[in-house]
């Protein structure tokens, strides 16, 4: 082997080596070998290397293009591509993370993270192939059986495990938008198991008084809840004070519910449902109160916690309650389910544990921790934008017509006069939607049958009280019409009471002083078959 030292070398073409190898060394000891391979160190510039030479590099420290037609070894030592990876013509295949542009790759949970516009052109498989991204189609496909495109969705079978369509929230009136009995705020139903908004009653035992009824909501006085389009609350009012609650005591709000409207719950089933509830809520009270669901059917409660934050304000509850494997809701127009929002309990309901699963009732465990809304006069609780729906998750509120939701309230409650108008005993027989006038048959002197009347909807069953009330024409009590006396042309009172009724009418029967003949009664009625 030959073996030449020099400083440079220049004006020389080409240099050929026995055994097509021929070694360069610098002072440092590197060697630059061509031929077979090329190893060592190369720094700076290397051009006019042709024909189709191994080279093998420790490092590569260049500026500007390396093309390669082929990379073979091990890819262990280059970071971000595994030994047992490839780097080749149309293909990237990394693990770990490799940085390109502003696009990361892999590292921990973060699978891709594209800094600006990405364009995949083809179909992107997510996962195992349970979503795909069809960008050329403008489609997603969730498994095999929905399709969402910019025409609509395809293959949804259901909302958080419930029907698509229909009534989702069981509640009704849960906006408090239907007031047939015609209590506000400022002159509200005050007696226990009465009724406010319609569907809503309250119930209580305290040495206090309250007031409850519906109240008119704008931008001031409503606040959040208006501004997610709610126009009407139930208004809750301490008028006088009861600061130390005997053991029994107790003040609620309430809606009560048949159990044909439950049966999406699957409750006493392998397949029961979690129940979602959803509400608007103002107090001038804060602290913790309790929202309860009392299984009437199977003597079963549970209870959840809420906190009023901030006085004063509209806040906006969810609480999701568990599925319940134990106790069917019967399925029939009675009495299923009880949904309480507590506002006072004395310790008969609250000395124990809460109790926030399914459980036969301990009254003990049914309220712990709930604050005395009653301590102080002049306090006030409002409600609104309620419902009770199937699955774990609250969705937005179903927002029903006016005349679906009366529809629906008029099951229980319904009445002559329009729905915003009250019928007042003895009031003027003119007033505005009051009154209605018709004929009837004297069948004798003193005798009236009156024609038989048709509630506006079936109700829940036939009704537990039906009340007449007469005009100023004759008559100034609740149980009186006004009837027209053909002998004297005059009016005068008739005493009326139901002769028969069923859940679609009723026909009356009315006594008192006229002439037999065609006649002519004047008068309005309400029926209710609440539960």
């Amino acid at each position: 082997m030959a073996v030449v030292n020099v400083n440079g070398i220049s004006g020389i073409n080409s240099i050929t080596a026995q055994s097509n190898a021929l070694d360069f060394y610098n002072s440092a000891g590197n060697t630059l070998s061509i031929g077979a391979n090329l190893t060592g160190n190369v720094t700076g510039n290397a051009t006019g290397l042709s024909g189709t030479p191994n080279i093998t590099v420790n490092q590569i420290n260049a500026s500007g293009v390396i093309t390669a037609t082929s990379f073979s070894g091990s890819g262990a030592n280059l970071t971000g591509i595994a030994a047992t990876t490839d780097v080749r013509t149309n293909s990237l295949v990394v693990s770990g993370v490799s940085t390109l542009g502003n696009t990361v790759v892999g590292g921990g949970t973060t699978q891709l993270v594209v800094t600006g516009n990405a364009r995949i052109t083809g179909i992107l498989t997510i996962g195992t192939g349970s979503i795909t991204l069809d960008g050329s189609n403008n489609q997603l496909k969730v498994g095999t059986g929905v399709t969402i495109t910019t025409n609509g969705i395809v293959g949804v079978t259901s909302i958080n495990s419930g029907q698509l369509g229909g009534s989702r929230n069981v509640i009704i009136n849960g906006a408090m938008v239907v007031n047939q009995r015609g209590f506000t705020g400022s002159s509200g139903a005050t007696a226990s198991l009465a009724y406010t908004t319609d569907r809503f009653r309250i119930d209580h035992s305290h040495d206090g008084a309250v007031s409850a009824g519906q109240t008119t909501m704008n931008s001031t006085v409503g606040g959040n809840a208006y501004a997610d389009g709610f126009n009407s609350a139930l208004h809750y009012r301490v008028t006088t004070a009861d600061a130390s609650l005997a053991a029994g005591q107790y003040a609620i709000i309430q809606q009560l519910i048949e159990g044909f409207n439950l049966q999406g719950f699957k409750k006493g089933t392998a397949n029961a449902q979690q129940f979602t509830l959803s509400f608007w809520v103002r107090s001038s009270l804060t602290g913790t109160y309790i929202a309860e669901l009392y299984d009437v059917d199977n003597t079963r409660q549970v209870s959840k916690s809420y906190t009023i934050d901030t006085a004063n304000t509209w806040e906006k509850k969810t609480l999701t309650y568990p599925a319940d494997t134990t106790g069917v809701f019967d399925n029939d127009n009675g009495l299923s389910l009880g949904l309480n929002w507590w506002l006072a309990a004395g310790s008969t309901y609250s000395g124990g544990t809460l109790n926030t699963s399914w459980a036969t009732i301990t009254n003990a465990n049914r309220t712990v921790g709930q604050v005395n809304f009653l301590a102080t006069a002049g306090n006030n609780f409002f409600l609104t934008g309620v419902q009770l729906e199937v699955g774990p998750t609250a969705t937005e509120f179903e927002r029903r017509s006016f005349g679906d939701e009366l529809r629906l309230c008029q099951r229980y409650f319904c009445k002559s006069s329009n729905p915003d108008v009250v019928a007042v005993a003895g009031a003027s027989y003119t007033t505005a939607g009051m009154f209605l006038s018709g004929t009837a048959n004297a069948y004798s002197a003193n005798n009236v049958y009156a024609p038989t009347i048709e509630f506006p909807v079936t109700m829940r069953t036939t009704p537990s009280t039906i009340t007449f009330i007469p005009t100023n024409l004759a008559g100034a009590t609740t149980g009186q019409w006004s009837i027209y006396n053909i002998g004297t042309l005059t009016w005068v009172v008739a005493t009326v009471t139901v002769q028969s009724s069923t859940a679609t009418g009723f026909g009356a029967i009315a006594t008192g002083t006229w002439s037999a003949g065609a006649t002519i009664t004047y008068g309005a009625w309400t029926a209710s078959a609440e539960i």
